[in-house]
This record gives C-alpha cells, sequence and structure tokens, in this order.
C-alpha cells in the first residue's frame, strides 16, 4: 500500500523539474546556438585582443621614448665634456690678443740695433707659440676670414671699407680674429667689411 503511494508522488515531481528547466531564468538552448552572450557580464566584457595590442603599443612607446632619452642624455653629456671649459677658453683668448697686440707694435722697430727689444720680442714669440699650442690641444682654433665672404654667423663686421676693386661684403680688414672651440663658434671675427662704390 505505501509502494503504491510513492508511486504516484512520483510522477509530479517530475512535472515539477520539467517546468523549472522551461523557466525563462534559465539558458536558452537557441541563444547559445546564435552565439549570445550567457548574461550581461559577459557581453560587456573586453576584447582581449585588444587590450593585448594597446598594451603593446603602450610598451613600444615607452621603449622608443626611453631610447630616445638615453640618445640626448649621452650627446648631452658629450657636449658638456667637450665644452666644459668654454668660458676659461673665452678668457682666454683675449691672453692671446694682447699678445698679438705687442708683437704688432714692435714690428716696424729695428731689433738688430737694440738687444734688450730684441730678446722681448723673442720672448713674447715663444710665449705666444705656446698659448697656440696649448689652445690647439684643448680644440680652440684661431680663424682669420680676410678675404672671405661675410657671414653673420662667423664675423662681427665693426665698421665698413669703400672699396671701387672688390664687391660689397667681403671681409677687407681684420681687428680681432675669430676663434672655435670643437668646431662651434667661441668668439666671431671682428672685421671691417667693403663697401663697393659701384
Amino acid at each position: 500500500m505505501k509502494d503504491k503511494k510513492d508511486k504516484q508522488k512520483e510522477p509530479e515531481v517530475h512535472e515539477d523539474i520539467k517546468n523549472l528547466m522551461e523557466d525563462s531564468t534559465l539558458v536558452n538552448q537557441s541563444d547559445l546556438e546564435d552565439g549570445a552572450p550567457m548574461n550581461e557580464a559577459t557581453k560587456d566584457e573586453p576584447d582581449l585582443t585588444e587590450m593585448l595590442e594597446e598594451a603593446n603599443d603602450r610598451i613600444l612607446r615607452m621603449a622608443a621614448e626611453m631610447e630616445n632619452y638615453r640618445k640626448r642624455s649621452l650627446k648631452e653629456k658629450e657636449d658638456a665634456i667637450k665644452y666644459s671649459n668654454t668660458k676659461f677658453a673665452r678668457d682666454i683668448v683675449t691672453v692671446a690678443d694682447d699678445l698679438e697686440r705687442a708683437l704688432d707694435s714692435i714690428k716696424d722697430i729695428n731689433l738688430d740695433n737694440n738687444e734688450t727689444t730684441k730678446t722681448l720680442s723673442e720672448g713674447v714669440q715663444l710665449t705666444m707659440r705656446s698659448l697656440t699650442q696649448i689652445l690647439e690641444r684643448n680644440g680652440i682654433e684661431r680663424f682669420d676670414p680676410t678675404g672671405e665672404k661675410f657671414d653673420p654667423t662667423l664675423h662681427e663686421a665693426m665698421f665698413e671699407v669703400p672699396d671701387t676693386e672688390k664687391e660689397s661684403g667681403i671681409v677687407v680688414h681684420l681687428v680681432e680674429p675669430g676663434y672655435r672651440i670643437n668646431e662651434r663658434i667661441l668668439r666671431p671675427a671682428r672685421v671691417g667689411v667693403s663697401k663697393s662704390n659701384k
């Protein structure tokens, strides 16, 4: 008798399970077949391939920026070493100017008749040669642009000289020589420039 009652209740339990399976809250098989997302969270997830590409792009940009920074820092370091003595060099070339003026002031004197002046001249010449060698060893080079076309990046015009033979803008007189330090202008040459009357 008890067995008969249990068998009568079984169909009711199966019926409940069947109703639950058909409930709208469960996954619809047709949605899965169409490739529809399982739920809202899955639909809103970003594409992993896009995220990977963005991260890779950021890393490449960062690597390029670091390489540029490294090169720039290396160049700045090299320039700092090359041009560290620029201020001192700019001051010391004035000593070379003074020695040149001293030699120019005695060039018309007959030194054979005056032993003291001759000795002084030789001493100044020796000092000038020694200073020139020191400047060259430190990458400082003297230049004289006489006869060249005037260039405002290399020369400083002090005055104009009327000249019927030369065209305008030719360096015809040197007031002070120019100096370079490792190919960079340390001091422009101070010059007189021709002015044609044509």
